[in-house]
């Protein structure tokens, strides 16, 4: 009797075991799905940031039109539209003198 009992047990147990490992199969299956979602979003959100800032142009052009103008260390205009040799002497008093137009080196 005993025999009869502990194989229906094993049985139960089995039965049981293959039970929770089904279980254990379909919530994995869940989960790797869970992460297959979130990484397809997160690819899409950061190919959707590039689509959206790849629509402008970044490019920036300065015009120069010849009108020189110096500003102070806090970027105030102090004067606007000097002269060349007015360059030259005041980058004479800043370096002490050392500095040399282009022109004048060859």
């Amino acid at each position: 009797m005993e025999n009869r009992d502990n194989v229906k047990e094993k049985e139960e147990k089995e039965v049981f075991v293959l039970e929770l490992l089904s279980e254990i199969k379909e919530q994995s299956r869940r989960w790797f799905r869970a992460f297959l979602v979130m990484v397809a979003v997160e690819v899409l959100t950061i190919a959707g940031f590039i689509w959206y800032l790849n629509q402008y142009d970044f490019e920036s052009s300065i015009e120069q039109n010849g009108v020189y103008t110096l500003i102070d260390s806090q970027g105030n205009v102090i004067s606007s539209d000097i002269t060349p040799d007015q360059i030259e002497s005041i980058m004479e008093i800043i370096n002490d003198g050392k500095y040399q137009n282009d022109t004048e080196k060859k």
